[in-house]
């Protein structure tokens, strides 16, 4: 697992920052439950005069966050800056910085029973073919939403069930069928491809790898049977409930028939694994 501690200084500060953002949105209400569960000096901050100081005390938080260590394939990005793949102009440090766009939701289960879904996004807003009318797709105007607090009492945090994890694919791909060109009294003299399907860029689910009865992987897809987020139960108030998130997103391309993103209908393994591969590891500090 990887402690947020462990994360580099770009993304920790980018982290932070956006959590004070949102704390002052949340932590304005929770003064009604008490500010003595502050930090000192966040408190005089705020309350030179020292009148919330009679408030009693709130019964603590808990911090959920999202942090997307993943990367981009160079080939996807060397296509993408290409002419045909809309010209996309990056500096050095931007390249470093890109992430893969991804969202997934997020059920907290207080020990009431009630509970409340988050849908955590995250990634490069800047990732997307030129060509595109990112207008069109609202799905990419959403607002990153890396973090949040709750309060206490948590019983669980997991996957909201029945949702999938999706990563935002940003070039267009091609769909090609095989065709095998048969010559006299039926015998196959050479194959040649035709296109057949058009996928715009959008939002893809990333599926879990397919296997047998006795556990062995049949059919590897974007994330290992053991890379799922895993709940995490009973967490202590004050804890940071951390998802961590590596791989590389990734696209085919159907060398010999284009220089663009690609692949053949027919190969399974290839169409399984389109949009990267991908592991996620749930940190509680």
């Amino acid at each position: 697992m990887v402690s947020i501690n462990e994360l580099s200084p770009r993304r920790a500060f980018s982290s932070r920052y956006r959590f004070v953002l949102r704390f002052w949105a949340v932590g304005l209400g929770m003064f009604a439950g008490g500010c003595d569960s502050f930090n000192p000096a966040f408190v005089a901050l705020i309350d030179d005069s020292g009148e919330l100081a009679t408030i009693d005390n709130a019964p603590g938080h808990v911090v959920l966050t999202l942090v997307n260590n993943a990367e981009v394939d160079e080939r996807l990005l060397a296509y993408l800056e290409s002419s045909e793949g809309g010209n996309l102009i990056l500096t050095d440090a931007e390249k470093r910085s890109l992430r893969p766009r991804m969202r997934m939701r997020l059920r907290v289960t207080f020990t009431d029973g009630t509970f409340a879904v988050f849908e955590f996004i995250d990634g490069s807003q800047n990732l997307v073919d030129q060509n595109f009318d990112a207008q069109a797709f609202p799905d990419l105007n959403q607002n990153d939403l890396d973090n949040a607090v709750v309060i206490c009492d948590v019983a669980s945090v997991e996957l909201e069930p029945g949702s999938d994890i999706e990563v935002f694919i940003p070039v267009e791909l091609t769909g090609y069928e095989l065709i095998e060109v048969t010559g006299a009294a039926g015998v196959i003299t050479g194959v040649t491809y035709e296109p057949r399907t058009r996928i715009a860029p959008q939002f893809r689910t990333m599926e879990i790898d397919e296997r047998d009865a006795d556990g062995n992987v049949t059919l590897q897809r974007n994330i290992g049977v053991r890379d799922v987020p895993s709940p995490t139960l009973n967490p202590l108030c004050g804890s940071v409930i951390a998802i961590v998130v590596d791989g590389v997103l990734a696209v085919p391309f159907l060398d010999g028939v284009s220089d663009a993103p690609s692949y053949d209908q027919g190969d399974v393994a290839t169409v399984a694994g389109i949009g990267g591969r991908y592991e996620f590891r749930v940190s509680v500090q």
